[in-house]
């Protein structure tokens, strides 16, 4: 996946949840992704997130998808 690719997902993500993606990846890395959801999401898909993310086999399972794997490895060259 290059570049265009990854920059193309995080488009399609944020125009299907309505979320700014730079701005959830700031809070993340601020330690304020579960105050970011809270705010900028509905309760239900809030408690969906919540949900996989404090489910270790939900989350073991969503990261260890290729694509996941990719955009991580991308998301941390940025740093």
């Amino acid at each position: 996946m290059n570049n265009n690719e990854l920059n193309k997902i995080m488009k399609q993500a944020q125009s299907k949840t309505g979320l700014d993606i730079s701005k959830m990846k700031e809070a993340s890395e601020q330690g304020r992704l579960d105050d970011y959801v809270s705010k900028n999401l509905s309760k239900d898909k809030a408690k969906e997130i919540k949900n996989v993310l404090s489910n270790k086999d939900a989350c073991e399972k969503l990261l260890s998808s290729p694509q996941a794997k990719e955009l991580m490895k991308k998301l941390m060259e940025g740093k």
